[in-house]
């Protein structure tokens, strides 16, 4: 199996944690030096430094505001995998007392070293929008 291949099965293995919702399945999967973007002016919006920042300023803060109605697509469509990254689109809904549902599909690119997650960049479809839910 090429490095490609391997890559493209690490995160669909990685999807499916998280369309599980296992979250700490899902945060496995990211290596000790791993770093996290997520555009947008939102709250949840930043650089993240480490699986626990990510988890303390973006996961738990999501799965709180949305009383745990987050729901990640388990099949992302791969645009590219390569041997030191893939992108991807993933389908997203999120529900909110006070804000409704909402859908995305985000853009989001990884890099892999050692068969584990070192970098992901997160852009949303409409970011407008989802700046707006969050707020």
């Amino acid at each position: 199996m090429s490095k490609a291949e391997q890559n493209r099965q690490l995160i669909m293995d990685y999807f499916a944690a998280w369309s599980a919702g296992d979250v700490e399945k899902g945060e496995s999967y990211y290596s000790h030096d791993f770093v996290s973007y997520q555009a947008g002016h939102s709250a949840l919006a930043g650089v993240f430094h480490g699986k626990q920042e990510l988890h303390d300023r973006w996961i738990a803060p999501l799965l709180e505001m949305t009383g745990n109605r987050w729901y990640v697509s388990g099949e992302p469509e791969i645009i590219l995998a390569g041997d030191d990254g893939i992108v991807v689109i993933v389908h997203e809904t999120m529900e909110r007392d006070g804000k409704g549902k909402i859908s995305t599909d985000k853009l989001v690119v990884y890099t892999i070293r050692d068969d584990k997650i070192t970098t992901c960049r997160m852009y949303d479809g409409d970011q407008g929008a989802i700046d707006d839910f969050w707020s």
